[in-house]
């Protein structure tokens, strides 16, 4: 990825306020990964700079450093400078972020934009590589190992532990250069995959029982009710990656996460491909966005069955629409 000029760099340097930097609600690594990893640096260039979030730090991403200065948001400061990272918009904040200018940083198609220092591009892997790009052209001696960790984390992670078809040879350099940096894969493999709770492995067994495969197999979707997380002792940050169960069966196309979000009075959705499929259009279809071969949306309803009849159409559309051309 060769980098010319990154305006926002310029905007940064040049900003004497205050600055909020929010990841997305139910933080994945490359979002908290990104926020951290600029937080961290801007703090070492004298910033007033503060990085938030509307959901508590997950357990399988509270090894990140500084993981432990994550303001929850709502807050009613107002700040000079907003940025929202691994987002398609502030929006995905999933509340108020009060800002009188606003950025974005993120790898998705689409969104929405705010002006000129919004770095935005959808070939990256993730957003942590987009970050990485921007400190290194600012200032790459202070990129320390701290900042390397975070950015590594939400590198690797984007990429399925460098296994999924956005690995390239750029992607392994990148990984390289921030492991020379003080990046450690095995404990971050370890950190974020091999920490599971009893408790989560009693959600899991529960969860499996609701697979379900469609269309010959070609679907293949997971239900997660409330009222699991409640019978099991766990949280919502638990259903984490469970979506790659049913993505995993050999055949399937497209699988699916269907959770229950009673609070919000939502369904929410998890969406994967194999490949053939490109499920952001499925997302797109019900209001929501992603990558290729990850994507997700809110269904706006309590009714389990409408939610599950709303997203088999729309897979239904998309699957047989990429299968016929």
């Amino acid at each position: 990825m060769k980098i010319e000029t990154i305006p926002l760099v310029d905007l940064l340097k040049e900003e004497k306020g205050s600055i909020l930097i929010a990841s997305h609600e139910s933080p994945d690594a490359d979002t908290l990964g990104s926020a951290l990893a600029l937080y961290i640096f801007l703090k070492k260039k004298g910033k007033n700079v503060k990085v938030g979030c509307k959901d508590k730090v997950p357990h399988f991403l509270d090894f990140l450093p500084n993981a432990e200065e994550v303001i929850r948001l709502p807050t009613n400061e107002v700040f000079d400078l907003g940025i929202v990272v691994d987002a398609s918009g502030f929006y995905r904040v999933g509340t108020e972020v009060k800002a009188i200018r606003r950025v974005r940083i993120d790898h998705h198609i689409g969104g929405e934009f705010y002006g000129e220092f919004d770095y935005i591009d959808h070939s990256a892997p993730s957003t942590a590589s987009l970050v990485y790009n921007l400190l290194k052209y600012w200032d790459k001696d202070s990129i320390d190992a701290e900042i390397a960790q975070c950015l590594y984390a939400g590198l690797a992670t984007d990429t399925g532990f460098f296994r999924y078809s956005n690995t390239t040879a750029e992607v392994f350099e990148m990984a390289k250069e921030l492991v020379q940096l003080g990046a450690d894969p095995h404990r971050t493999f370890v950190m974020f995959s091999e920490r599971e709770s009893l408790n989560k492995m009693k959600l899991i067994s529960k969860v499996l029982d609701t697979l379900v495969c469609y269309e010959d197999g070609l679907i293949a979707g997971i239900t997660i009710f409330d009222r699991f997380f409640k019978e099991t002792g766990t949280e919502y940050s638990d259903s984490e990656g469970l979506v790659n169960y049913p993505r995993s069966i050999e055949g399937v196309e497209v699988a699916f996460a269907l959770i229950e979000k009673p609070e919000e009075g939502v369904f929410k959705v998890s969406l994967r491909s194999k490949g053939k499929v490109d499920v952001a259009k499925i997302a797109e279809r019900l209001g929501g966005g992603g990558h290729k071969y990850a994507s997700g949306c809110k269904i706006k309803t309590s009714d389990y069955q409408h939610a599950l009849d709303m997203l088999l159409s729309a897979i239904k559309e998309e699957l047989y629409s990429a299968l016929s051309s």
